[in-house]
């Protein structure tokens, strides 16, 4: 990655593009979404084995609804592969459904049930009809391969040589000229936890 490079990473990026960010994607065919064409990443790779770029080359790492599609043993090589890029201070960033808060929601069952129903994907495999079943079609969602709360990605940061793992609010950062991107592209919904960790 050379100096005009962007040093920031957005990694399982899906259709989903952010301004000054090099965009990471293991399927090409995600670039179609409905209809628009949106530019191919800029780097093809899979997440969970090598990112083709130098050890220390990146300042930052960001996902957003990524890390629950991999098996834990995907997400400590991620974080393993995250670790050897990341220059001394870098950071990663992300975003992930938080299953203490959907524990929380079902057990108070103070969450806007119709609008939840509106916002998911009902099918027949899993109607939704009460928040019983909004729980559990939370956490059998298709593809997700492993739940989180802060407490799991802490402990496999740290594993993998992570410190100073913080739980943050969307936007804030210690990367400031990043701050109104995260902001942007880090929604406070019902489900997500935002993590930030420093080597």
């Amino acid at each position: 990655m050379s100096q005009s490079e962007s040093k920031y990473l957005y990694v399982g990026c899906g259709a989903h593009r952010i301004p000054g960010f090099h965009h990471v994607e293991i399927n090409i065919g995600k670039e179609r979404k409905k209809g628009r064409h949106i530019p191919p990443p800029e780097i093809l790779a899979d997440i969970t084995r090598h990112i083709p770029l130098p050890d220390g080359s990146v300042k930052l790492i960001f996902s957003r609804a990524t890390l629950e599609h991999l098996t834990y043993l995907e997400l400590i090589n991620h974080f393993l592969e995250c670790y050897r890029l990341l220059e001394v201070d870098g950071m990663v960033r992300m975003t992930v459904p938080d299953l203490d808060i959907m524990v929380k929601n079902y057990q108070e069952q103070t969450e806007d049930l119709e609008r939840a129903i509106a916002e998911s994907e009902v099918s027949e495999r899993l109607p939704i009809e009460n928040h019983t079943d909004l729980f559990i079609s939370r956490l059998l969602y298709h593809d997700h391969y492993y739940l989180h709360n802060f407490d799991t990605l802490k402990r496999a940061l740290n594993k993998t040589g992570f410190g100073n793992v913080q739980r943050k609010k969307p936007g804030e950062t210690l990367c400031q000229e990043l701050s109104p991107q995260l902001l942007q592209n880090v929604k406070a919904t019902f489900q997500s936890i935002n993590v930030m960790r420093h080597i």
